[in-house]
């Protein structure tokens, strides 16, 4: 029989060969007002009609954008640090125990702070994966404002070519911005190391 924390790790690491996509067709067929969630409530007698659920799809707050991010890139964020967690070992933490460091200050003083660097670069990659990601915004964001990701998509595929130009314009923006961060990262990681 598999252990606690195999299984654990197991669920912890489901979501993970998932793609965005699908996650945000999840996303929608869960939280869009007409919705599982929503005819849920209605059945539940909680609402009166399933498009008075909340918009949490399609909203102004691209909460559903961030629901579908949050969902994907928390076990990405996890895996990331589990493996700097192995990777660090458990002396650190005894050796604070053993100098009477309480469990949050062996986790505040000793932990977190071996756990920054790989912190920061999972970061960096989610945010440079999501500032330039099209697909989830597209499917789940409203359509103006739009994500400077979907405008570019919409720009280069427009029938009006002249829109081209202004497509490629914005895809540089986005990488520019991107370089910049990871230029940031890479000057602040070897400034502190």
């Amino acid at each position: 029989m598999p252990s606690r924390k195999k299984i654990a790790t197991f669920l912890f690491q489901a979501n993970l060969p998932i793609p965005h996509l699908v996650g945000a067709i999840g996303i929608l067929l869960l939280f869009s007002q007409s919705g599982f969630l929503a005819r849920l409530g209605h059945a539940a007698g909680l609402i009166q009609a399933p498009a008075d659920f909340p918009a949490l799809v399609y909203d102004p707050y691209a909460i559903g954008i961030i629901l579908e991010y949050v969902w994907k890139s928390t076990v990405f964020i996890g895996v990331i640090l589990l493996a700097a967690l192995q990777s660090i070992g458990e002396e650190y933490e005894q050796v604070a125990q053993t100098l009477g460091a309480t469990q949050w200050q062996r986790f505040r003083y000793v932990i977190l702070p071996l756990l920054r660097p790989s912190l920061l670069s999972a970061a960096i990659l989610v945010f440079a994966f999501t500032f330039g990601a099209f697909e989830v915004p597209l499917l789940l964001g409203t359509r103006y404002p739009s994500a400077l990701p979907v405008l570019a998509y919409r720009f280069y595929t427009d029938v009006d070519l002249n829109a081209r130009p202004e497509a490629m314009a914005m895809s540089v923006i986005i990488a520019l911005i991107i370089t910049i961060l990871i230029a940031l990262y890479m000057r602040l990681g070897w400034t502190n190391k």
